[in-house]
């Protein structure tokens, strides 16, 4: 048994290696999508752990993209359980990131209010939809999508005419980039390793969960068919129906008797 936990934790250190340079931006996407910095941390751990459950993914941008959606999944998952947990991100801004003023994107963002930069954070750094936007932010999904709009036409207008086409490339470029940087607040790795050993410890490693679920499967078909086999038995088992002597004599007398009352009216 401690061999096995001993693989356990080597293969999930091992996988967190991987992992942790992407760990910055990972956290930070998750506290822009649930707004709370406690949800966000939850959400992260929750989708390193799914990710290494799945056995994870040999290259470097596989590893990257799934973690990126995994970690986008985890977070909506929160908001949807909690949708009132007090609001503590206030990023995309300028001074947020030492010696980043010279970045057009971020002085343009930081004009706008904390749900205006929440919602840029969320468009062109997380990837969601507008629905998903407004529904995170509680702004109606007209208003979001003016404030997307009027935020490229304003980036549009800094930037030289030869770029202006590529405007929104820009700026998803610069919100990625600030996932990426931004370390204010971001907790700290080893206390997050120790908690995903913790977890994984208790509930077990890779392919427990999915044995877990063949198991109930299994367990409900059985179940199925036991019910089945005890229908037909029963089926089976039950006496005839004897019919009584003089039964189909009455049940043929009947009609004439019922003649002779309309004859006697008659």
């Amino acid at each position: 048994m401690s061999t096995v936990v001993t693989t356990q934790a080597d293969d999930l250190r091992a996988f967190f290696t991987r992992a942790k340079p992407y760990y910055r931006e990972l956290f930070n996407m998750a506290h822009a999508i649930c707004g709370n910095y406690e949800l966000a941390e939850y959400a992260v751990q929750s989708a390193i752990l799914e990710c290494f459950r799945q056995g994870g993914l040999r290259s470097r941008a596989g590893l990257h993209e799934n973690l990126r959606a995994q970690t986008r999944a985890r977070a909506l998952e929160q908001t949807n359980i909690i949708d009132d947990a007090e609001l503590t991100w206030d990023g995309f801004r300028e001074d947020a990131i030492d010696g980043a003023q010279g970045d057009i994107i971020l002085q343009a963002a930081s004009q706008e209010s904390v749900d205006g930069r929440r919602v840029l954070m969320l468009r062109y750094g997380c990837g969601l939809r507008t629905r998903d936007i407004a529904h995170l932010t509680g702004i109606p999904a007209s208003q979001v999508t003016g404030v997307l709009s009027r935020f490229e036409s304003r980036v549009k207008r800094r930037l030289p005419p030869r770029e202006r086409a590529r405007a929104e490339s820009r700026i998803v470029r610069s919100a990625r980039a600030w996932l990426e940087r931004q370390s204010d607040g971001v907790p700290d790795p080893g206390s997050v390793y120790r908690s995903l050993e913790a977890e994984l410890m208790e509930t077990g490693a890779p392919g427990r969960r999915v044995s877990r679920w063949v198991f109930s499967v299994l367990a409900v078909l059985l179940a199925l068919f036991l019910a089945a086999l005890f229908w037909l038995l029963m089926i089976l088992l039950e006496p005839p129906q004897m019919e009584e002597p003089g039964q189909i004599a009455v049940e043929t007398a009947a009609p004439t008797a019922v003649m002779d009352d309309f004859s006697a009216i008659e």
